[in-house]
């Protein structure tokens, strides 16, 4: 699509004046827990910078190719792409949401959800505009459907946020609310800083996103939780975004095979994923692809976006959806964020033991030392620090 007249200009400007990252003074309200309130040597405004994208080519006549997902869309200059962060400046692609976070908040792994990745820790969680997918249930679309000059951002380099992270007592990051593949470079750059300073990393992300920078990702990122909405290609936009599934799975296996944690989050949504065919199609792929041992999230659906009209998710559907996942041989499978229900908990497949107690995202008992079982000495899949 063509950039538009004001992000012409805003493009114009940064180029001809050099700018990094527009850090500008304009005060605005921005989006998550820190909306309204003035972080220290951070500011919200208007977008005013550009950085230069990776995993592009550059193609005749000053076009550019971008190879960060299979979409591979191939961009005249002046054109903007279809996830609506990058464009063509003359023969080299650049981002606009680069250090500029649309959502900050601070919450525990287990929003992502991670249940089996250092229980009960704090994360920054980060999230800019833009997508590279459209999904009809996108429970953050007013964020992930919008561009960065349609909303209101923070400008915030990695730096900064380490700075932030510690300052707010976090553990390290979450990079999730839209999709991490559209701000790839973000993510990546934090956590090189994070890494060294032995701080956690982890991103939920829809796994579409071509094998190369997911490699790199898997470098300084530790743990993924990947999340799937069906197996119909409609459910995330369908249109020009081609092999959407095949995607996914391949991406699946490339951090089983990198060796980072991994989790899945399977989204029900009625009428549309909710089947036991399609359950069962999907659990068993993921038994016979990842193994036994990845734990499932089956999580409820709330009505969002283009399927605002649809009901939520019953109860029992998530349910039977558990008891199917322990008939298929999957060990640890969850329904998240439902505050006394105890498929909420981690029981010890060996023993059946309860091992770790949570009360919606919070963990409220772990009986987990040093990767086993308290009760059996049973090694407990996952990342469990001492």
């Amino acid at each position: 699509m063509s950039i538009t007249r004001k992000e012409f200009i805003n493009y114009a400007f940064a180029a001809g004046a050099g700018c990094f990252l527009g850090l500008g003074t304009t005060m605005l309200n921005g989006s998550g827990v820190f909306a309204g309130n003035k972080i220290r040597g951070i500011t919200r405004g208007s977008p005013g910078g550009f950085y230069e994208a990776s995993f592009y080519r550059t193609l005749e006549n000053d076009s550019v190719e971008c190879l960060l997902c299979p979409i591979n869309e191939k961009l005249p200059y002046g054109i903007k792409s279809v996830c609506g962060v990058r464009f063509n400046g003359k023969g080299k692609m650049f981002l606009t949401n680069y250090a500029r976070p649309a959502k900050i908040e601070v919450e525990s792994v287990e929003q992502n959800p991670l249940y089996h990745y250092y229980p009960g820790i704090k994360t920054l969680a980060m999230g800019t505009a833009g997508c590279n997918l459209s999904c009809l249930s996108c429970q953050n679309w007013e964020i992930s459907q919008k561009s960065v000059h349609q909303i209101k951002s923070y400008n915030i380099t990695p730096m900064q946020a380490i700075r932030l992270s510690r300052e707010k007592k976090c553990d390290g990051f979450s990079f999730r609310f839209s999709e991490p593949a559209i701000f790839f470079e973000y993510c990546r750059d934090i956590g090189k800083l994070a890494n060294k300073r032995r701080m956690k990393t982890c991103i939920a992300t829809s796994g579409y996103i071509n094998p190369d920078p997911l490699k790199v990702w898997t470098k300084y990122i530790e743990a993924f939780t990947v999340s799937l909405k069906g197996l119909d290609p409609e459910l995330y936009g369908g249109g020009k975004r081609p092999k959407v599934i095949e995607t996914i799975g391949n991406s699946m296996r490339i951090i089983k095979q990198q060796e980072r944690w991994l989790e899945v989050a399977i989204l029900i949504i009625p009428g549309k994923s909710d089947s036991e065919e399609v359950i069962s199609t999907q659990l068993k792929w993921i038994r016979n692809n990842l193994g036994e041992f990845i734990p499932i999230h089956f999580l409820k659906f709330i009505p969002a976006f283009k399927l605002d009209k649809t009901p939520e998710t019953p109860i029992a559907v998530l349910e039977n959806a558990q008891k199917m996942a322990k008939k298929i041989g999957i060990k640890y499978s969850y329904i998240p964020g439902i505050p006394g229900h105890k498929a909420g908990n981690t029981y010890c497949h060996q023993c059946s033991k309860l091992i770790i107690e949570r009360s919606g995202s919070k963990v409220t008992q772990n009986h987990i030392k040093r990767g086993k079982c308290e009760y059996c000495s049973t090694n407990i899949p996952g990342v469990w620090g001492s």
